[in-house]
């Protein structure tokens, strides 16, 4: 819990002990860059404790550590070659020298499929 705010605050183990803004901003821009032009690709939009996921039809999820992020955005994908074009960009962002550190990180950090995810991280 926050002693400032009284709110409670979720660890994040890619983010480190401290998160900020900052980071939630360079990973939102790394999910969203990853994720361009796909079809039905969610947007992110960064929170000072999170991410807002928006995907179609208006859905949305509040995401609080980066695993989260990047299962509610492979739950936005259904079509297989939707999924494997979305593995190898991922993959191709986070060996980008250009994009050393946290937004490769954050590109290259879960497993490639949701069936992978499920209850990994239980």
């Amino acid at each position: 819990m926050c002693g400032a705010c009284g709110r409670t605050t979720v660890a994040d183990p890619a983010l480190g002990p401290v998160r900020t803004m900052r980071q939630h901003l360079i990973v939102a821009g790394a999910v969203n860059a990853v994720c361009a032009g796909l079809p039905g690709a969610p947007k992110v939009t960064a929170l000072k404790d999170g991410w807002m996921l928006t995907g179609a039809a208006g859905y949305s999820s509040q995401c609080q550590t980066l695993q989260e992020l990047w299962s509610a955005v492979l739950g936005c994908f259904t079509d297989a070659s939707v999924l494997e074009n979305l593995r190898r960009r991922r993959l191709a962002y986070a060996a980008d020298p250009a994009r050393a550190g946290l937004p490769a990180r954050a590109a290259g950090l879960l497993p490639d499929t949701p069936e992978q995810t499920q209850g990994a991280f239980e």
